[in-house]
C-alpha cells in the first residue's frame, strides 16, 4: 500500500470512528486501476469513506456542488469530499433516512439547501453545519427547484407550492389537484414554471404569481423527472410515450413511442434527446421530430460522463458502455461491480461512483495517442 492509499484508508477509520460506525480500513474498489487503465481510463483516486455490509449501511446517492462530491448513505449519514483531490472535507449526521432527503441545491453564498422528512434545512457548505431549521408543514414528493428568487417544491399530498427564497421561507402560491401528487421535478423555461402530477397531469403556471399558463392530461403515470431546451419540455411517461410540449402553448410538437417503461431522466445533447426505458436500454430520439436516431444500447440506464461525441453510459448488467452519441456505436465496455452508485453527469468526462460499502472513486478518459 502506497502512503497515499496509507492516508485514503487512514481517513476512512476517522471517517468510520466520527460516524460512530465499525471502522473499514479498505473496501473493494467499483473498478480496479488496472481495469480501468485497459478500458482506457485513469483512476484519480479512490476514497474508503468508513463504511461497511457489517454496519448496516451503504451508499444510497452521489451528488456533484459545485467543486465538492456529495455521498449520502441510507443511514442519512452526509459526507463531503473534494472531488478534485478525493479527501473528506466533513462529514455529518442528517435527522433522517436516504428515501426522505433530497438533493442539495446552492442556496447562498457557501450554504445549500436540502429538503429533509418535511423540514427544510440550510446547511454551511464548508462545515457541513445546520444554519437553518425549517418545518414545511407538508410531505415533499421532488426536489427543491430554484429560481429567480423563488424556490418550488411538489407535496406527495395534492400541491405544488412556490416558496420565497429568503429566509424564513414564505408561500407564495401552489396549484391544488386533489386525489393526486407531484412526485417529478418542475422545470423553468424562461417566465413560466412547467411541472407533472404523478396521475399524468401537466401544468404551466407564471413563476411569480402562479397564474395563466395552461393544463393538459396525458392520461400516463408521470415518474420521471422531465427536461427542457428550446423552449420545449420533454416528458416521459409511464405508457411508454415521450410527450414533447411546448412550454408556451401546451401543444405536442410530437409524441414519441418506445419500447419498456419510461422511469429515467432523459438527457439533452447534440440535439440528441437521450431516453432510458426500463428493461431495455438507452434510446436517441431527434429532438425536432421525435423520430428515434439509434438504440438501443442494452441495459443502459443513466449517462455518467461525456467527452466530445463519446457518452459514458452505465448498465444494468454490470457494465460502463463508451459510445458514440451520434450512432449509438459501442466502442468499448469496462465492468463495474453491480452494486455502485453512479452521479448523473453529461457535462463533463469525468465518471464519479461508489460501492455500496463505501469505497467513492473518479475516473477520467485517457489522452489518446
Amino acid at each position: 500500500m502506497n502512503r497515499t492509499r496509507w492516508r485514503l484508508g487512514f481517513m476512512g477509520i476517522l471517517l468510520g470512528l466520527a460516524m460512530g460506525l465499525p471502522a473499514v480500513v479498505q473496501a473493494a474498489a467499483p473498478i480496479s486501476k488496472a481495469a480501468a487503465k485497459k478500458a482506457g481510463f485513469e483512476r484519480l483516486w479512490e476514497l474508503p469513506v468508513g463504511l461497511g455490509a457489517h454496519t448496516g449501511d451503504s451508499v444510497a446517492k452521489l451528488w456533484h456542488m459545485g467543486n465538492n462530491l456529495i455521498v449520502l448513505t441510507s443511514h442519512g449519514y452526509m459526507v463531503c469530499i473534494r472531488s478534485q483531490v478525493g479527501t473528506i472535507r466533513w462529514t455529518i449526521k442528517i435527522p433522517g433516512t436516504a428515501g426522505s432527503i433530497s438533493q442539495p441545491q446552492p442556496f447562498a453564498k457557501h450554504q445549500f439547501m436540502l429538503l429533509v422528512s418535511g423540514h427544510m434545512l440550510i446547511l454551511n457548505s464548508r462545515t457541513g453545519s445546520i444554519i437553518h431549521n425549517k418545518s414545511l408543514r407538508m410531505a415533499p414528493g421532488t426536489n427543491p427547484i430554484m429560481k429567480n428568487g423563488t424556490v418550488f417544491i411538489g407535496s406527495l399530498h395534492n400541491r405544488m407550492y412556490a416558496l420565497s427564497i429568503k429566509w424564513p421561507p414564505r408561500q407564495l402560491w401552489f396549484q391544488l389537484d386533489r386525489g393526486d401528487s407531484f412526485v417529478t421535478d418542475p422545470v423553468v423555461v424562461h417566465a413560466s414554471v412547467v411541472f407533472g402530477s404523478r396521475n399524468g397531469i401537466i401544468f404551466s403556471r407564471n413563476i411569480s404569481d402562479g397564474t395563466g399558463g395552461w393544463k393538459r392530461d396525458v392520461g400516463g403515470h408521470l415518474l420521471a423527472n422531465p427536461v427542457a431546451a428550446h423552449g420545449i419540455v420533454y416528458f416521459p411517461c409511464v405508457d411508454s410515450n415521450v410527450y414533447a410540449i411546448n412550454a408556451e402553448t401546451g401543444v405536442s410538437p410530437w409524441i414519441a413511442r418506445l419500447p419498456g417503461e419510461l422511469e429515467f431522466s432523459p438527457v439533452v445533447l447534440k440535439n440528441h434527446l437521450l431516453v432510458p426505458t426500463g428493461g431495455v436500454g438507452l434510446f436517441s430520439l431527434s429532438m425536432k421530430t421525435g423520430l428515434k436516431q439509434w438504440g438501443p444500447i442494452p441495459h443502459g440506464f443513466r449517462i455518467v460522463g461525456r467527452k466530445g461525441s463519446e457518452i459514458f453510459v452505465a448498465t444494468t448488467d454490470g457494465n460502463i458502455a463508451v459510445a458514440n452519441v451520434l450512432t449509438g456505436h459501442v466502442l468499448k465496455t469496462m465492468a463495474y461491480d453491480q452494486a455502485s452508485v453512479f452521479l448523473r453527469n453529461s457535462k463533463t468526462s469525468r465518471i464519479f461512483l461508489a460501492s455500496v460499502n463505501g469505497d467513492v472513486e473518479e475516473l477520467k478518459p485517457l489522452r489518446r495517442q
